[in-house]
């Protein structure tokens, strides 16, 4: 039974290596070809495309945003919508602002799902289009879709609410559709605020993401639209019937749809616009669950290896990214090793050979990773690697999420909250008074049968991992704490200072 599940973890860890490994190294891959640049040249309708941009930098916002932009030297509609649901006003104003401001002509709308009084008054003293729709079924894809409904354009660029574009971002995009068969082109989410442990470690974990392996699927044509930062083509979306709904994960299902249908997809690792990635345990934790669920909803119901409208590289890549939370899986049954050597003597491999035999054997799995991990990150990031271990068990939900068809609700990333970090890591809890248990045990074993056992070494490293973890959500809940103590004090203030104001 060891020996199996250690087999069954580390195959697929080491499969969804080399699938890693495949890909980033096709990434080398230049989307911007001839056609590309020439297109780029005439977008403003100006000789050379690099000195258009100069020229609109120096003029006033107002006349910048206003240029006709063309493709095919026709001029065209586009449109930045910027769909919102209860994020913090000011931040939703500097994505809003950043918007308008974008060059070229365009139209900027703010899609409010969250039927917000002060979102409306805000819209308009910007000077952007306010759109609210009177019922708000399918999350973000039906805010997108009435949006859709409701206006008239050739391309349609989205922007979540946390996410300021540079005014560059339609000069790089837009000359991409010179192709006729270019569905979409995705830009990076880039993360300027790593203030702490959930944000450093999360925001390195999408870096390489977004700067190896999206990369490398361009040589497949499967880069796929990860929900913002991304302009599409108006026509491939009304072909699939819009955006789509039956998913929270609505991304990446429109993604393979335009690809079944045999578009192009384009992906650029140039940083467009620059965003927020989760703060706090709770944010990190509803992110990861929307986004694995959607994945295996894929892979359970869709599954891309069977699916014969992709060609089979774009099977191979799906494959990757839709059975990659699997490894919460893996990492449970790695965690369980230990604990079956300490508690029933039970282990994939004989705990009598020594430490040097052990390390032979498992060498070339250990390689494997550490490669990928110096190839990937640079070296062995910690902190990344203590937050991706200790995420196995939102995974694992995620995956039986998707196998119910349970319906997962949608919130947006940093939204003001209070909510206890304890409340979303209780089994990350679970597992570090197992593990330290366990430790205990181990030690008064080893002392009583004076045999050292490498499960004891590992049980250890892993006890320490998750008491880091439990450590940070200690920590997150007492900044909550004390930041919900001052905002009570500033509201009686408020409160003190109106009423005197009226008396």
């Amino acid at each position: 039974m060891p020996y199996t599940l250690a087999l069954t973890a580390e195959i697929f860890l080491i499969i969804q290596g080399l699938l890693s490994f495949w890909t980033i190294l096709s990434g080398r891959f230049n989307p911007r070809n001839f056609e590309y640049h020439s297109a780029q040249a005439d977008l403003y309708n100006a000789p050379v495309g690099k000195s258009a941009i100069k020229i609109l930098k120096k003029k006033e916002a107002a006349i910048a945003r206003s240029v006709e932009m063309y493709v095919h030297h026709q001029p065209i509609e586009v449109a930045i919508f910027i769909p919102v649901y209860g994020e913090p006003i000011d931040e939703i104003r500097q994505t809003a602002i950043a918007a308008k401001n974008v060059y070229g002509k365009h139209e900027t709308y703010i899609l409010d799902d969250g039927d917000s009084p002060e979102v409306a008054k805000m819209a308009d003293a910007v000077g952007v289009h306010y759109i609210n729709r009177p019922t708000h079924e399918h999350a973000k894809a039906g805010n997108l879709n009435y949006a859709l409904s409701k206006t008239k354009n050739d391309y349609f660029l989205i922007l979540d609410a946390d996410f300021v574009a540079e005014p560059t971002i339609l000069y790089e995009t837009l000359p991409f559709f010179e192709n006729d068969n270019l569905a979409f082109v995705q830009t990076p989410q880039y993360y300027d605020n790593h203030d702490n442990f959930v944000s450093t470690a999360a925001s390195f974990m999408q870096n390489v993401f977004y700067s190896l392996i999206q990369s490398g699927k361009n040589r497949f044509n499967a880069a796929f639209c990860v929900g913002t930062n991304v302009i599409f083509r108006r026509s491939a979306v009304d072909r699939i019937g819009g955006i789509h709904e039956k998913s929270k994960s609505e991304d990446i299902w429109t993604s393979l749809h335009l690809h079944e249908l045999g578009y192009d997809s384009v992906y650029i690792p140039t940083v467009l616009a620059i965003g927020k990635t989760p703060e706090t345990l709770k944010a990190y934790s509803k992110q990861q669950l929307r986004w694995a669920t959607g994945s295996f909803e894929i892979f359970l119901r869709h599954n891309p290896l069977l699916n014969r409208k992709l060609t089979i590289d774009q099977r191979l890549q799906y494959f990757a990214t839709t059975s990659y939370y699997f490894v919460g899986f893996s990492v449970l049954l790695l965690l369980l090793l230990p604990p079956l050597q300490i508690y029933f003597n039970l282990s994939p491999i004989s705990t009598t050979i020594p430490v040097w035999q052990w390390a032979i054997m498992y060498s070339g799995f250990y390689l494997t990773q550490l490669i990928l991990a110096f190839y990937t990150m640079g070296g062995l990031k910690i902190k990344t690697l203590m937050l991706a271990n200790a995420s196995f068990p939102i995974y694992i939900k995620a995956f039986f999420n998707a196998f119910r068809r349970r319906e997962q609700a949608w919130d947006a990333t940093n939204t003001v909250s209070y909510d206890s970090p304890f409340n979303y890591v209780r089994m990350q809890v679970y597992v570090f008074i197992f593990l330290l248990l366990t430790t205990f045990v181990g030690m008064v074993k080893a002392l009583y049968t004076d045999e050292f056992s490498i499960s004891l070494a590992w049980n250890a490293i892993n006890t320490v991992v998750f008491g880091y973890f439990v450590w940070i959500a200690r920590q997150e809940s007492r900044i909550l704490r004390r930041q919900r103590k001052e905002i009570k004090k500033q509201e009686k203030i408020n409160l003190l200072i109106n009423k005197g104001a009226t008396s």
